[in-house]
């Protein structure tokens, strides 16, 4: 009797190892169908748009519509930023106008204005930078090339000019050496014969 309790007891763990894996399984694949049956359409809606089967839908519910400003509140207005100086500058400007254009504009509108003008000056600045280092640029590429058309028009010596130039200062070295020991002979130095020459 014990024997048979044992494998019932044994095949228990088993058994619950078993049926927990089946649910487990169950349960995964349920879930992925019903995340493939609900992305389905999109992949679907995707796949159409990208071959050009169908037209790419616009909500015009999603946006909000302008609406009357209350005391207090203040225009939101999207800070520019163009693709060029000349496009921010004319952004800003586009901005500084529309916060001014009210009849009685209110000091935050006025303040709006004011840091666009800031905005602006500082661009404007930007440019004047800009075009400074740009003419320093051409200005030193335009001395480069008029150095090199000096160089390239130069001479080169001839065979016996440069051995003239060589002998030259091979006889200046020589002289600036001679000099130099004279002088030394002057001042009291000698070169040291080794001491051999001394004993014999």
């Amino acid at each position: 009797m014990n024997a048979v309790m044992t494998q019932a007891i044994a095949s228990d763990p088993i058994q619950r190892y078993d049926a927990s894996r089946r649910r487990n399984a169950e349960s995964a694949y349920n879930r992925n169908v019903q995340y493939n049956g609900q992305n389905q359409k999109t992949v679907e809606n995707l796949e159409a748009l990208l071959i050009g089967k169908k037209e790419p839908e616009i909500d015009q519910s999603k946006r909000p519509e302008p609406r009357q400003l209350g005391a207090g509140q203040m225009k939101q207005i999207a800070l520019p930023i163009g693709t060029t100086l000349e496009e921010t500058i004319a952004s800003w400007k586009d901005v500084r106008a529309e916060a001014i254009s009210e009849p009685e504009p209110t000091t935050a509108d006025y303040n709006l204005a004011a840091t666009a003008s800031a905005k602006i000056m500082r661009t404007e600045a930007q440019i004047i930078l800009h075009n400074r280092a740009q003419s320093e640029i051409d200005i030193t590429s335009a001395r480069e090339e008029a150095d090199t058309a000096k160089m390239a028009s130069k001479e080169l010596p001839s065979d016996l000019e440069r051995e003239i130039l060589i002998t030259q200062r091979r006889y200046e070295k020589a002289i600036s050496s001679y000099s130099f020991q004279v002088l030394m002979k002057q001042k009291g130095f000698e070169i040291d014969r080794p001491s051999f020459y001394k004993i014999a």
